[in-house]
């Protein structure tokens, strides 16, 4: 499941990795969504929970993902009566109140959007007509939707949903949530760059995330740390728009596409993070920050409670340039 709706996470992974004279912390790592996944967790019996791990997230595969034919999304996009599970609702309730919350910019329902310009696939990346986009925005929006007996029902047969800009964040949690059942203390969970942890590192101290420097065709393997932040009891969620683009007669245009207007967004703003109590919430608003822009983004993140926000934009001498909220906390690069 590829962050594909609107943003393209840009990744965050761990710093601090299993000190050899810890040895009851275990690191497992596997493949998930579309992406990597790594987990640290302090063990109580040296048990292995990797299999555990891939159960939680191959089902989450099956109700989530919209690359799974199977999948209980599908389903419901293809207009099968079918019964939702919890993850859905879960994850479909709190789209519609960061819906409200953001006056419609972050809108899952904008999927058939993001297949117009061909961000969905990656294979037939081009610009869609105004008339094209004038009559998708006729079923767009979250209001197109509601949940009636444990049932979606849409307002428009046209209408399907992705929730491919948060519920990455979701299946961070659920991973979080099980530890957090079983007793465990001390975690770091990331998913597709998506983090959460819980108590301290093999040293004693709070984890630490690095935030990527937003680089043009940066990748996993080739990229720079714009900066450090220690996490601990709190997600980690960040956002940007240097990964997944097209140009097209000179003109550069971001999948990050504003579902009011169904163009790319065009602001300063390259990438943000968001730390937030939980991994759902913090990738729904990473999303929609880069949508709305730097300065309206900024005012959103920091007047919500718990909520703090690192900001990496371009200025006008095309240098990077950060802002952040008074409380999020950064480690000095050494």
């Amino acid at each position: 499941m590829r962050k594909i709706f609107c943003i393209l996470s840009a990744t965050a992974f761990l710093l601090t990795c299993c000190n050899s004279n810890k040895t009851d912390y275990l690191l497992t790592n596997g493949f998930a969504q579309g992406t990597t996944w790594h987990i640290t967790y302090q063990s109580q019996h040296n048990e292995d929970l990797t299999d555990t791990f891939n159960s939680i997230l191959n089902d989450f595969d099956f109700s989530m993902s919209t690359y799974n034919h199977k999948s209980l999304i599908t389903k419901v996009n293809n207009g099968v009566d079918v019964e939702l599970d919890s993850n859905f609702v879960v994850v479909f309730n709190s789209s519609v109140e960061l819906w409200n919350l953001t006056g419609g910019i972050f809108d899952p329902s904008c999927r058939p959007l993001v297949n117009a310009w061909g961000f969905a696939k990656h294979e037939s990346l081009r610009k869609p007509s105004q008339e094209e986009l004038d009559s998708i925005l006729q079923f767009v929006g979250m209001d197109k939707f509601k949940i009636v007996n444990n049932k979606l029902v849409r307002a428009d047969n046209r209408a399907t949903l992705n929730f491919n800009a948060n519920a990455q964040g979701y299946s961070v949690d659920l991973v979080c949530d099980y530890l957090k059942s079983k007793g465990y203390k001390n975690y770091l969970v990331e998913i597709g760059g998506e983090t959460r942890s819980e108590g301290v590192n093999p040293k004693g101290e709070p984890w630490r995330v690095g935030i990527d420097a937003p680089l043009d065709g940066s990748t996993e393997a080739n990229r720079e740390i714009q900066a450090v932040v220690p996490l601990s009891g709190k997600s980690l969620c960040s956002s940007g728009n240097y990964r997944n683009f097209f140009e097209k007669d000179g003109v550069k245009y971001s999948h990050e596409l504003n579902p009011k207007t169904g163009y790319p967004q065009s602001d300063s703003l390259l990438a943000v993070s968001i730390v937030t109590p939980t991994a759902l919430v913090g990738d729904g608003l990473a999303t929609a920050v880069m949508v709305m822009g730097l300065e309206n983004g900024f005012k959103l993140i920091d007047s919500l409670p718990e909520t703090e926000g690192y900001f990496i934009y371009s200025s006008s001498d095309g240098t990077f340039k950060t802002m952040k909220t008074k409380n999020f906390e950064i480690i000095p690069l050494q």
